[in-house]
């Protein structure tokens, strides 16, 4: 019986229980990605396994398909499947770039990177201005139908669409130089974070916040760190208007980022939850020190063994790093330009859906694949699918929702789409004691750190609770996305059941100098709130200590 291996420790970061517009525009979207970037580094797909899916949608959620990486992937570029969350030894037959493999895809590879290079460098940043105007145009309710009709034109609809191949192209690399450093150079590890990515931009802006919130004087900072949240609070006190101010700025910066599943059409977005933002300005409050400073120690550490190291081994170090500084940034912002259009589609739905269905939930033309989803668009309402089978199709999601969800990792029969999960004893992750576990080291920080359990999978809950512990903080997660990222700096480690080392978490620890172990099965389960932790970045350990 064909098995296949299906992750999903990295998809399921921005992509939850998806409807299926979302879920048909990610699978195919990812399917022709990867083989996009297969034909330019290998050339003629037929050399390939074209028998295997590269990710498929079970029960409503995204994985990727392992065996395809293992079969075509893998013989192209290196690849660790430790990279994305799976431990190397689930993934069977590896293929491994052959020597003549490795000397005719230097060149094409270098033609692919500069074709991606001058996307990020000459592109985006357009594609990205339109987009927000658009965006922010739906939020207003200005011409909305001349706004929906701007931002499904196919010429842009198709210049959105780059940036999801050119993602692919960076997260694909990173990984292969991900695992390299991992195996090679684990030491250096806290110098693979991007420099300026919009991520730690996000975290300064919050951090410039909390400034402007303590000059607005005792009675402001005193209501954030009660952790009052109403932004109509703040903005019926004149000394506040700074801060009011600087918030509206952010948001307009970063409110279309998704609080939770950015990916997803129908996921809220940080400009729905202005107090998530007031929540970690009312708990950097309790910081003297900003965000830097911590992560300048951890790259302190990782610079002196990088000194330590032969002249000819630093200099090469240094170049692959540098490279790989530039590709994080690149791949954080197109995954924020992702995340925007997504939140513009998002919008536009709902809109069109209050217009042609005015008896139905606006979320009805979710229910539409991608393909009838366009169709519809570009027939201004006239190619509408049968009720029947949107309810069919709306029972089935809340089915999915009602389940109990498939693990990150499981066997999938490709004949019967029935699947089976991965039992504990092939992960590779086993408890070594009741009080000790093993994850995937993605951060060592400066060192290890015990502090206090902290178990939510809520982020407005965790800067609630923030506010009142002042002891370090070890938080324990399903995972984290750009939600989290504000708290980051309260907290003394992280560690995620999903995830690999290009992970938001793994990416996000090392911009902070935080300790952090992803890729730690049902550790939310393990590990009791209030526990005390310690945790081994650099090995990957956690240990219960009381």
């Amino acid at each position: 019986m064909t098995q296949w291996l299906l992750s999903g420790h990295n998809t399921q970061e921005t992509s939850g229980i998806a409807r299926p517009v979302t879920a048909t525009m990610s699978e195919q979207g990812l399917d022709s990605q990867f083989d996009f970037i297969l034909e330019k580094l290998g050339g003629d797909l037929s050399q390939f396994d074209r028998t295997v899916k590269s990710t498929l949608a079970v029960q409503g959620r995204l994985y990727v398909n392992m065996e395809y990486f293992a079969r075509n992937m893998a013989a192209v570029i290196p690849f660790d499947p430790a990279s994305i969350g799976v431990p190397p030894e689930m993934v069977k037959n590896l293929k491994h770039p052959s020597l003549a493999r490795q000397l005719t895809v230097g060149p094409r590879f270098y033609q692919l990177y500069t074709e991606t290079a001058r996307f990020y460098r000459q592109d985006l940043p357009g594609l990205d201005q339109t987009l927000r105007q658009l965006y922010w145009r739906l939020r207003s309710g200005d011409n909305d139908d001349k706004a929906v009709l701007e931002l499904f034109e196919p010429e842009l609809y198709a210049r959105s669409r780059r940036t999801d191949t050119a993602h692919l192209v960076a997260s694909l690399v990173i990984i292969s130089v991900g695992g390299i450093l991992r195996e090679r150079a684990p030491d250096l590890l806290p110098l693979f974070a991007g420099q300026a990515t919009i991520t730690s931009q996000m975290g300064q802006r919050i951090w410039a916040l909390r400034e402007t919130a303590e000059a607005c004087g005792p009675r402001v900072s005193q209501m954030l760190c009660e952790g009052v949240v109403e932004l109509a609070a703040y903005r019926a006190l004149p000394e506040a208007a700074p801060l009011v101010a600087g918030l509206e700025a952010f948001l307009k910066e970063y409110g279309h980022r998704g609080f939770r599943f950015e990916a997803d059409f129908e996921t809220e977005r940080l400009a729905d939850l202005p107090d998530h933002i007031l929540l970690a300005v009312g708990g950097q409050l309790l910081e003297s020190e900003p965000p830097q400073v911590r992560a300048e120690a951890a790259r302190q550490s990782a610079l002196a063994a990088l000194d330590k190291m032969n002249p000819l081994a630093r200099m090469v170090w240094r170049r692959v790093l540098g490279w790989s500084q530039q590709l994080i940034a690149w791949r954080e912002a197109s995954k924020s330009n992702i995340a925007l259009r997504q939140a513009a589609y998002g919008l536009a739905a709902r809109k069109l859906a209050g217009r042609f269905y005015p008896d139905q939930p606006d979320d009805i033309l979710m229910f539409y694949t991608l393909d009838e989803f366009l169709a519809f668009v570009h027939s201004q309402g006239g190619q509408r699918l049968d009720s029947a089978m949107l309810a069919a199709r709306r029972a089935q999601h809340e089915l999915h929702c009602s389940q109990v969800p498939p693990p990150e990792l499981i066997w999938y029969d490709p004949d019967t789409g029935k699947w089976t999960p991965v039992q504990e004893r092939e992960r590779g992750a086993l408890a070594v004691t009741t009080t000790q576990r093993q994850g995937i080291p993605a951060s060592a920080g400066a060192g290890p750190v015990e502090g206090f359990a902290m178990v939510t999978n809520d982020p407005l809950d965790a800067g609630q609770r923030l506010l009142q512990i002042h002891e370090p903080v070890v938080l324990v997660t399903r995972l984290t996305d750009p939600a989290w990222s504000s708290l980051f700096r309260r907290l003394s480690a992280v560690v995620t059941e999903l995830g690999g080392v290009v992970s938001h978490a793994a990416i996000v620890a090392r911009e902070n100098g935080l300790p952090a172990v992803v890729g730690m099965p049902e550790a939310t389960r393990w590990v009791r709130d209030g526990q005390r932790l310690r945790v081994d970045g650099a090995t990957g350990t956690v240990s219960i200590l009381e």
